[in-house]
């Protein structure tokens, strides 16, 4: 019996032999009508009829090489832009800068003309905040134990005219930051001296701020001579200064203030004192990290 897969098999061949005979033929009568011209009509009309849509996709060829032109070139022009953005935003970052380029300077070259005149080593620091209720008088400073900064450094400052003095000492260090007791707080107690003449009294000025700001140096000796007018200094090492806080070494001949008044106190001597610089007004201060007598 015949095996019907091989007859399906031999069936197949013989149909695709017959499909690439028949296109054979085909092509070959179209070669031989189209060199006789015969297939010239023809051609004309297919040429006729295909040029709009080969034109009509070669539009949308060209419409879409535009579209990715117009793309790309969004992007760059988007760049550009937000270039521009940073670098205005940059300028004005810049401009805003200039003014505090100009404090920093002006306080760098102050503190160079402070070192020139005077045996210190400064460190300058702005002052952010300061605590001015019940009694006390603290201010934080932006400089800490990072920049060398210790517990019972002096902190001078200017204001106008008045010469660098004493506005408080170093009485708690952080990193970043310092704690500072001002010369009008109610712990204050610093040695002091005036200068009467050719002799200088020594004696201890209080914190407890009087009336218009001005401070009490008492346990004067009742013989010794002090009037209106005489400057008071630094007399070096400190006594107890507040609780928490031993005795600090600040430098001798720090400025003060001035002798207002003098008056006798009990079995001693005592004197009003002027500050030359009020704390509550400064905003920027140096501290002395080291005295090169």
């Amino acid at each position: 019996m015949r095996d019907r897969s091989s007859f399906r098999g031999g069936a197949g061949y013989r149909r695709n032999a017959l499909i690439v005979g028949a296109l054979l033929f085909v092509a070959l009568v179209t070669f031989l009508l189209d060199t006789q011209g015969v297939l010239s009509p023809v051609r004309a009309y297919l040429t006729n009829s295909l040029t709009p849509l080969v034109a009509a996709v070669y539009g949308v060829n060209i419409q879409a090489g535009d579209f990715l032109a117009g793309s790309h070139d969004l992007q760059r022009v988007t760049k550009e832009r937000d270039m521009l953005l940073k670098e205005n935003s940059d300028l004005k970052a810049q401009i805003l800068r200039i003014p505090q380029i100009e404090i920093e300077n002006m306080h760098l070259r102050e503190q160079l003309r402070i070192e020139k005149t005077r045996p210190w080593q400064l460190i300058g620091a702005d002052v952010s905040v300061q605590t001015l209720a019940d009694g006390r008088r603290l201010a934080l400073v932006g400089v800490g134990s990072s920049s060398g900064i210790k517990v019972g450094m002096a902190v001078i400052a200017r204001y106008q005219s008045s010469p660098p003095a004493l506005i408080g000492v170093v009485s708690m260090v952080n990193t970043d930051s310092a704690s500072v007791t001002l010369i009008d707080d109610y712990s204050s107690v610093i040695s002091v001296q005036a200068y009467h003449g050719n002799t200088m009294v020594r004696g201890i000025l209080h914190g407890n701020i009087q009336a218009n700001g001005v401070l009490q140096m008492s346990e004067i000796e009742r013989e010794a001579e002090i009037a209106a007018g005489d400057s008071v200094v630094t007399a070096g090492l400190t006594r107890l200064y507040g609780p928490s806080l031993p005795n600090a070494a600040i430098p001798a001949d720090i400025p003060i203030g001035i002798a207002k008044a003098a008056y006798v106190d009990g079995r001693s001597k005592a004197v009003d004192v002027q500050p030359y610089i009020n704390p509550e007004l400064v905003h920027y201060v140096w501290i002395i990290h080291n005295d090169t007598k």
